[in-house]
């Protein structure tokens, strides 16, 4: 490092004349060498005018500082948050005292959780004796509260989040990794993850377009025989004839490959909440994916609305580079005539914990299921948990749908790595996207019969 300060350094560092002239003339020109002092060099300094751009992120907490109580942290959305917990949450203690009474016997007998564990931060109980007695059962999901507490705490913080700067196109000669998630980071050149904290938000944001890409993409994670039937081999080896078309010397050798989009893919998520509501620019990670391929992806139901507007309109297009989506609130039932004709090579429909089983939505799949079916196009559909997907997966099998298996049940593998917390049952989280499974309407083959 000397070697690299000396040529730098040497005229202010040069014996001074010994003429008066000469000496004022070298004061002056050590005076304004002056910032390249020694000290200047070792010695942090604020600049005079603050970066506009690193202006943006000053945090509000710092990162020794994430873990505050709910009802005490300094961030307005997390009090209200413990306020909603003590009001309509459950104290599991007086929940099992009360659990063979009447539901309104046990409503006004049940106290709300207004007690906050002081590890968690989390309210949990309704008095700090109840939490003593349950306290064996509540260390089961206390690290789990905990970590979301400081989770929401570092969202909300201020900093700068690097960890959303995503890479934009890549190469169509550096191969991408769908193993996992570390791999596909690292292969697709994401900034380095410092923290488990880190990933759990990315993955969080991420994965719904991960989990499509990773099913569609020739190099997916599920194999023949071990999660793939041979039905859906078939149907994504039809899907991927489209996705990874053949390279034409002059076409699609080009540079810029998203110019050169020569196929259309349709991608419905029926029943669409939180996946709808994501930035145009997180689903370009999908589309990164495929650089020869446009998209459309068709969000449908009731809660269908696009990110950042106040619209009303209940059908909606939104164009994004080499994507265009489009949002309708309306049912599926509806949305289908208007959709059709479907093309199992075009055509692919994920179902995002649609929550098939559930007996406040199971009635509203009834009619979207058959209607599916007979499209022969790819279904695939998600859930929080096991219990979750092989309740869904049970509704199928016993409503005596004719379909063929594409992929087993089985957990996936860009699936969120945040849990989320049921705020009416604290003991209770899910990970968005935890299993998935696959279906298609059974297709028969024709053959002559014999002369």
């Amino acid at each position: 490092m000397a070697s690299r300060l000396r040529p730098v350094l040497a005229p202010a560092l040069r014996i001074l004349p010994r003429t008066a002239a000469a000496r004022a003339s070298s004061s002056a020109a050590i005076s304004a060498r002056r910032s390249l002092s020694l000290k200047s060099f070792f010695t942090s300094r604020k600049p005079a005018t603050s970066d506009p751009f690193t202006s943006q992120f000053e945090p509000v907490l710092e990162q020794a500082d994430l873990f505050h109580p709910l009802s005490k942290s300094p961030l307005a959305p997390v009090r209200a948050k413990a306020d909603w917990i003590a009001s309509h949450g459950t104290c599991p203690v007086c929940k099992e005292q009360h659990a063979a009474e009447e539901e309104e016997a046990k409503k006004a007998k049940s106290k709300p959780p207004s007690y906050e564990c002081p590890d968690c931060g989390y309210p949990t109980h309704c008095s700090e004796e109840h939490y003593k007695m349950d306290k064996e059962h509540h260390k089961h999901v206390c690290g789990t509260l905990r970590e979301v507490n400081e989770d929401e705490h570092d969202l909300r913080s201020g900093r700068r989040m690097k960890e959303f700067e995503f890479p934009g196109a890549q190469h169509r000669d550096e191969a991408i990794n769908l193993s996992n998630w570390d791999t596909f980071l690292y292969t697709r050149g994401f900034l380095s993850m410092n923290s488990e904290r880190s990933m759990r938000h990315v993955s969080h944001v991420l994965t719904y377009p991960l989990t499509i890409g990773s099913v569609l993409h020739q190099s997916s994670p599920y194999q023949l025989g071990k999660d793939l039937t041979v039905e859906g081999l078939k149907s994504l080896a039809a899907l991927r004839h489209t996705l990874h078309p053949a390279m034409i010397p002059g076409i699609t050798q080009n540079q810029d490959l998203r110019s050169t989009a020569t196929h259309t893919v349709r991608i419905f998520c029926l029943g669409a909440r939180a996946e709808s509501h994501l930035p145009p620019h997180i689903y370009m990670q999908l589309a990164y994916l495929f650089p020869t391929t446009a998209f459309q992806i068709h969000f449908v139901g009731p809660d269908a609305i696009p990110p950042h507007t106040k619209s009303k309109e209940p059908h909606q297009h939104v164009h994004y580079e080499q994507m265009t989506f489009v949002y309708d609130n309306s049912r599926y039932e509806s949305y289908h005539a208007e959709a059709g004709p479907f093309n199992p090579y075009y055509d692919v429909f994920f179902l995002f914990s649609p929550g098939l089983a559930h007996p406040s939505t199971k009635d509203m799949w009834k009619p979207t299921i058959p209607l599916l079916l007979d499209t022969k196009c790819a279904i695939f559909g998600t859930g929080f948990d096991e219990r979750d997907v092989m309740n869904d997966v049970a509704e199928i099998e016993n409503a005596g749908y004719e379909l063929d298996w594409l992929m087993k049940p089985r957990e996936n593998v860009f699936r969120s790595l945040k849990h989320e917390v049921n705020m009416t049952d604290v003991r209770q989280s899910a990970q968005c996207n935890w299993g998935i499974w696959g279906i298609r309407g059974r297709r028969y083959d024709v053959r002559p019969s014999d002369q």
